[in-house]
């Protein structure tokens, strides 16, 4: 009964996105189909609106083979991804993407094979194992392109639901705060993939030799953990936490960018009043007892001032990012105690300045593109009660070589999380069959030790005295270290 009720939500939620995005299209309509065409026949506007418009998408098929044990097919989705803009003049148009996907694995396995739950949690009593919250990222289908582009002589205007990309490094989150992430199957999708789109009203002003960017934000998302259960679970939605009100202007998220060309490098300069999209979780507990402490989970603002360059020199392409965030709040360990109430110091957490940044660089040998990155959180005036490290450090490879004999690309991409001894490998093979469709094939494999780190909460209940409760990252590669997987991917696009 509750797996029917569970059913027949996912497409109430599904026919409630299609009305919004039906109810969007009309009102987008009318915004820029001209007045005298509105006059027009109805057949004739009918048929100049279909000429207007220009179509696009994808068929794909991912599958994915776990190779440790136990070993099971753990993903075989299909997804259909339809995208379209429409252009009734040449200052305006609209732009409509979405997709939808199921899983069919979970029709041909059983779910516990696939999540693998009673192996890694073996040492836990049955009962708790069997009373597992259970959720699949299975069937979806969600708008997440929605958007008004009108156009001046200097000035884009941009209204409607979108990605905002503000780094230039890829694979790394430095200035490039912006969108939350979708954790479902970590970091493994592409980039604007595992991206969450926000309803953003975004404004370019182009000047003669620099442009300005503002973005206002009244979207509030966060961070969206994998599945319940699933074999990516690492954080989860921490029990009541206290959520800020969307419905109030106060809360709302506002950014600025400053972009300019100097001596051939192209500098950016930004202004980010955000939220944190990891809560922050306060806890109040006793250093001399056993019991369990008590969490006050909260979201919180984020100041951040960043800057990039991109810099072309000799043929090659250097990159950087760099943060300064004055208000970021950091978790105590357990046993801090430095007024001696036997009390947990500052619910556990305190504010300290921090600083971000990253250097990469791009270059073409032996026929590669070949793209090395390395980045590093530096808290100030670090006091040693942190749990987190002052210096937490990370490098990146990517490497891409295509091999036009075979219709076919190779590429690679290599993180390793240095303080944590942590890290990823995916190396990945593409075939053009033809012009429209591709088959891939290739590995993600994870090495490192397991964690405890972050909040864990199962059935509404937040367990592990000994739980980490400000280290809030879903990048630990070392609690995947059973799921290196194998994969296939077939895609049509259209």
């Amino acid at each position: 009964m509750q797996e029917m009720q569970g059913n027949r939500g996912n497409w109430l939620i599904i026919k409630r996105q299609c009305l919004i995005l039906l109810a969007v299209l009309l009102a987008a309509m009318s915004l820029v189909v001209p007045n005298n065409a509105k006059a027009e026949g109805e057949g004739n506007l009918l048929d100049r609106f279909w000429d207007d418009w220009t179509f696009n998408g994808f068929i794909k098929n991912e599958t994915a083979y776990r190779y440790q044990e136990p070993r099971s097919i753990t993903k075989i989705r299909n997804i259909l991804s339809l995208g379209g803009q429409y252009s009734a003049s040449s200052n305006s148009s609209v732009t409509i993407s979405g997709w939808a996907y199921y899983d069919h694995a979970y029709d041909l396995f059983d779910y516990e094979t696939i999540a693998a739950r009673h192996v890694r949690d073996e040492d836990q009593p049955l009962v708790f194992v069997d009373n597992l919250a259970q959720e699949k990222d299975s069937p979806v289908a969600e708008i997440r392109e929605f958007y008004l582009d009108i156009f001046t002589d200097n000035m884009d205007i941009r209204l409607g639901k979108q990605f905002v990309v503000w780094g230039v490094l890829e694979g790394m989150r430095v200035t490039d705060e912006i969108n939350p992430m979708d954790f479902r199957e970590m970091i493994l999708p592409d980039l604007l993939d595992y991206r969450i789109p926000l309803w953003t009203a975004k404004i370019d002003y182009y000047r003669e030799e620099d442009t300005w960017q503002f973005l206002w934000i009244p979207d509030l998302k966060f961070h969206k953990p994998a599945p319940a259960g699933s074999e990516w679970e690492l954080l989860q939605n921490v029990p009541n936490t206290t959520k800020p009100d969307s419905s109030k202007l106060r809360n709302t998220e506002v950014g600025i960018r400053y972009t300019k060309e100097i001596l051939g490098t192209e500098v950016g300069l930004s202004y980010l009043y955000t939220w944190d999209d990891f809560p922050v979780v306060f806890r109040t507990s006793r250093i001399s007892s056993t019991i369990e402490p008590t969490f006050f989970p909260t979201y919180s603002r984020l100041t951040m001032y960043g800057a990039t360059f991109v810099s072309p020199v000799g043929g090659n392409i250097i990159k950087g990012e760099f943060v300064y965030v004055p208000d970021k709040y950091f978790g105590l360990k357990n046993d801090s105690d430095v007024d001696d109430d036997d009390f947990l110091d500052s619910d556990g957490i305190v504010q300290k300045e921090h600083i971000r940044w990253g250097v990469g660089l791009d270059f073409n040998k032996w026929g590669m593109d070949i793209s090395p990155a390395i980045s590093q959180w530096i808290i100030l005036d670090y006091d040693p009660v942190l749990f987190q490290d002052k210096f937490d450090t990370s490098l990146a490879l990517f490497i891409r070589k295509p091999m036009p004999e075979k219709s076919a690309v190779f590429q690679m991409l290599y993180i390793n999380v240095l303080n944590a001894r942590e890290s990823y490998l995916k190396p990945k093979i593409i075939f053009d069959v033809t012009d429209h469709f591709q088959i891939g094939a290739g590995m993600d494999i994870f090495y490192g030790r397991s964690s405890r780190l972050g909040i864990e909460a199962r059935n509404g209940r937040i367990f592990g005295a000994e739980a980490d409760t400000s280290i809030q990252s879903a990048q630990f590669f070392g609690n995947f270290r059973d799921n290196s997987r194998l994969f296939m991917e077939f895609k049509y696009t259209f």
